[in-house]
Order: structure tokens, then C-alpha cells, then sequence
């Protein structure tokens, strides 16, 4: 006769713990046995990388920065307290448009994107426990978002009425753009500009005469128009500051890749009130100098970047070489297997992530 407790029991087989379990596991764990949990990440071990694979049958010239600059692109990507309302808002203040959200078990958005305009944008609620904190958090960011606008007293206008302080109401400037600063609900601040006047260089050199900065890096006869302004017509620049603002372009330039195109020095030969740097594969970040009184002044060390790059391989030989601190090991994100990515911060702090982030995808 057959054991009736036999015919009711189930064979004993594993299962796979909730991913907010197993995150709250793992931060008690680390937390209890005093690890930095960035150690506590799983990390892989990756092969040498390249922009062209190896190959015993074919002789194609590797391919050029040029080739690459289609598929990808500098992307900012925001923390946020709140980040599901910090999406209706920027829907409402800015005229975004959800592209894609994923939301994790314990509520939070992971991964968000929108886009403004022609322009792409990344979010996600802010994630403590692997060190990704929002500016409510931090107590403020050194951080710019430059977004170009068609009208920007009309947009300044519907970011204020929507929730938005503003830091400087829009003015015209003698580079020929204009422009106003704000700061949103969550933190982040935000530069509205608007190209009202196309100059040529001597006219753009002429009016700074006697406002304490002069304009180098361009030659003369040069013309500024908006088609020569990355972002200009439709885009966001993000700026970080440094202490040291001229040693921060030295390190973007020398260390990660940028490529200086426009620096503006005020009269004391060390203070960068302007700046573009380009990345060779698309993009603008802006360097400032760090000063107190400045009404955007957050102190260097809080900010970071998330650049895109079809080879962070060599973007990380560089940083080995320049000795610079290590946030996160290479590893090979979920959501792209055969990708790379990893984190660093510079010499004075900021962070700095580079990776293959959609850069062979379809979305």
C-alpha cells in the first residue's frame, strides 16, 4: 500500500530567490561585514576588445571613429528621487515623450527614456545601496543640461508655471544665443537657450571685449552658425566642474578621448568660464571652473557621466595608465552581453562610466 504522505510530497528542487530579495540580502550582507559594495558586484572577465574583430580571411581597414559616430552618441542619464513623477513632469514641462520604462520588484524604476525634441534622454530612481544617488540626495549638482528650444522664454515660461525655480531669467548673450537657467523638482539644472543671431568670430571676439573673457581656440574668420554648434537646433550639454578647470580639460582630453574644440578664459588665465568638448563619437560635455560665489556653484567631486563608446576597451587602458580610482571593474552588463562596461572617477572625484550601451541595438 502506498504512503499516502508519499503521494502527496514534491520532489525538493531549488528555486531562484526575487531579485528584491536577493538585493536586500546582499546589502545586509555587505552591510554587516563592512564591504564597499561596489566589491560586492559581480564582475566578468572579459577578453582584449576592439572596434574590429580578429580575422584570417578578410583585409578591411579597421573602422574610423568617423564609421562609428552614427551608432552612438553621449547620453545623459539622471537619478532621481521620485523618478516616476520626475517623468510626468518633464512631460509636462518640457514636451517629453516616454520611449521605454522597466520597473524593478521593490517599485522603483530602474532604466527609463524620453525624448525631447530630436533629443534622448535617461533616468532612473536613485539606487543607494550601488552608490547612484539623486542631487535631493547629495544636496545639490555641478551638473548642466543645455537644452536648444525654439522659443525659450515661451519654454522657460511652461518649466516655471510647471514646478521649476528659476536661478536666471533668459538674457541675450554676446555669443548670439539666449538663454536662461532653472532648477527642476528634483534637482537637476536645466539651461533653456535659444540661437536668436548667427555671429562670425571677430563679431563674437569684438563684443566680449571688456566683460573679463576672451575667446580662444577659434581662427579667424571662422563662422559660429548653428549648424556648426552640436545641440544647436535641438540637443543636451552636460557640464561638469572641477576646481582645477583647465587640468579637467588636460585629463577629458588626454586621458578619456574628448576633443577640445572651444575653451573661454576669463583675464586671470586659469578660470574657464566656457568650454565644448566633443566626443569623437557624438556629443558635448562642458568644463567650467569651480568658484563659490558662482550662482551654479556645486563643489566638484558629486557628478557623474555615463558615455556611450563602441570601444571602451581602449578608453580603459588609457585610465589604467593614468592611475585613476576605480569605481567598477569591467564587466558585462544584462542588458548587453557582449558589451563592456566600466566606472572610474577622476582626480578630483567626479565619476566617470563608460560602455557599449546601445551601441549594436535596435530599440
Amino acid at each position: 500500500m502506498t504512503d499516502p504522505f508519499d503521494a502527496l510530497s514534491t520532489p525538493v528542487e531549488p528555486q531562484t530567490p526575487r531579485p528584491a530579495f536577493a538585493r536586500a540580502l546582499r546589502a545586509r550582507v555587505v552591510d554587516e561585514l563592512g564591504l564597499d559594495p561596489m566589491d560586492a558586484l559581480p564582475t566578468v572577465d572579459l577578453p582584449q576588445r576592439s572596434r574590429t574583430m580578429p580575422t584570417t580571411t578578410t583585409t578591411a581597414p579597421a573602422t574610423s571613429a568617423a564609421d562609428t559616430a552614427a551608432a552612438t552618441a553621449l547620453v545623459p542619464y539622471l537619478s532621481v528621487t521620485g523618478a516616476a513623477r520626475a517623468l510626468g513632469w518633464y512631460a509636462e514641462a518640457f514636451g517629453a515623450v516616454e520611449q521605454l520604462r522597466v520597473v524593478g520588484d521593490d517599485g522603483r524604476v530602474g532604466h527609463a527614456e524620453i525624448t525631447i525634441g530630436a533629443t534622448r534622454l535617461m533616468l532612473a530612481d536613485e539606487y543607494p545601496e550601488i552608490d547612484v544617488q539623486s542631487p535631493q540626495s547629495l544636496g545639490g549638482t555641478p551638473v548642466l543640461l543645455h537644452l536648444t528650444v525654439a522659443d525659450v522664454d515661451a519654454a522657460f515660461a511652461r518649466a516655471v508655471a510647471a514646478g521649476a525655480t528659476s536661478l536666471a531669467d533668459p538674457e541675450d548673450q554676446v555669443h548670439g544665443s539666449r538663454h536662461g537657467t532653472l532648477v527642476d523638482p528634483f534637482g537637476h539644472r536645466w539651461m533653456l537657450s535659444q540661437v536668436v543671431e548667427e555671429l562670425d568670430v571677430a563679431t563674437y571676439a569684438e563684443r566680449s571685449q571688456g566683460t573679463g573673457f576672451e575667446v580662444v581656440g577659434l581662427l579667424p574668420g571662422d563662422t559660429v552658425t548653428a549648424a556648426d554648434r552640436p545641440g544647436s537646433g535641438g540637443g543636451i550639454w552636460a557640464a561638469v566642474y572641477y576646481r582645477d578647470g583647465l587640468a579637467g580639460v588636460r585629463q577629458l582630453v588626454d586621458v578619456f578621448g574628448f576633443e577640445e574644440q572651444e575653451v573661454v578664459v576669463a583675464d586671470d588665465g586659469t578660470t574657464i568660464v566656457h568650454s565644448e568638448l566633443r566626443w569623437p563619437e557624438g556629443g558635448i560635455v562642458q568644463i567650467g571652473t569651480y568658484t563659490p560665489d558662482h550662482p551654479w556653484a556645486i563643489e566638484p567631486g558629486v557628478q557623474g557621466l555615463y558615455i556611450v563608446t563602441a570601444d571602451p576597451q581602449s578608453v580603459w587602458e588609457r585610465c589604467q595608465a593614468a592611475s585613476l580610482e576605480v569605481m567598477q571593474e569591467p564587466y558585462s552588463p544584462h542588458y548587453d552581453p557582449d558589451g563592456m562596461g566600466f566606472s572610474v572617477r577622476d582626480r578630483e572625484g567626479n565619476k566617470w562610466s563608460f560602455g557599449t550601451y546601445g551601441t549594436g541595438q535596435t530599440g
